[in-house]
């Protein structure tokens, strides 16, 4: 092996094994927890488009606002993970905290 691939290497290793799952498990617990709290702030309604004036156009019920970002992380973690590709669980991760904030964000707009 390459120094260029060893170095690559040891950037993920910190989210491999036992420091992977339990990086992936906080995640998940700290996501579900969120997602919990926020349902309850959420309207019915949610707008999930807005015009080029910036005026609501568009909305969904509160649970599709959850439902999407969840079920797309959970998919495209599922896919990156039977890849065992070594960057599978940092991208996973990426993809969790993206949903993170974007269930703090719903929430805490309302």
């Amino acid at each position: 092996m390459g120094t260029k691939e060893n170095r690559g290497r040891n950037r993920v290793a910190a989210l491999e094994g036992r420091a992977g799952l339990v990086a992936a498990g906080v995640l998940g617990v700290v996501a579900a927890a969120l997602a919990v709290a926020q349902w309850m702030l959420l309207p019915d309604q949610v707008v999930t488009h807005f015009g080029v004036t910036g005026e609501a156009n568009g909305w969904s019920p509160k649970w599709l606002s959850i439902l999407i970002p969840t079920g797309l992380g959970l998919f495209g973690s599922i896919w990156l993970g039977v890849s065992r590709d070594r960057r599978a669980l940092l991208v996973a991760a990426i993809g969790v905290l993206i949903g993170i904030v974007n269930i703090a964000t719903n929430g805490f707009t309302v």
